[in-house]
């Protein structure tokens, strides 16, 4: 479990940096912007986490915490790629293959921190 998460922490961190990219010169409501900056940041900062913990341990409960938001935040993107996907009929891949990858790197996540 810990290989993948790391593999798909290093695929949500350049998922996180190019959305947080396509906010720079955007004509978007502000809310859009922000709830695409603030997954972004999300994306990065666990990819980081996940990085550092391979290298030194880090806190089991913010590994949790930060776990557990990824896999909401990825549920709620695939969601809404599949909302938007029915009611425009033009089938939005990336939007769901960045959601399962940040559920995927969540549950990985959470489920690959061992108790000592």
């Amino acid at each position: 479990m810990k290989v993948v998460s790391i593999l798909l922490a290093l695929i949500n961190f350049l998922a996180g940096v190019l959305l947080i990219l396509s906010c720079i010169s955007s004509n978007e409501a502000l809310a859009w912007v922000a709830w695409k900056t603030g997954t972004g940041i999300l994306g990065v900062v666990f990819g980081v986490l996940t990085f550092k913990d391979s290298i030194q341990p880090v806190a089991q409960r913010r590994m949790i915490l930060y776990g557990l938001l990824l896999v909401i935040a990825g549920v709620s993107i695939a969601a809404f790629g599949i909302h938007w996907s029915i009611v425009s009929g033009d089938v939005k891949n990336t939007v769901l293959i960045v959601g399962g990858s940040f559920f995927l790197h969540g549950l990985t996540s959470v489920l690959g921190i061992t108790t000592d």
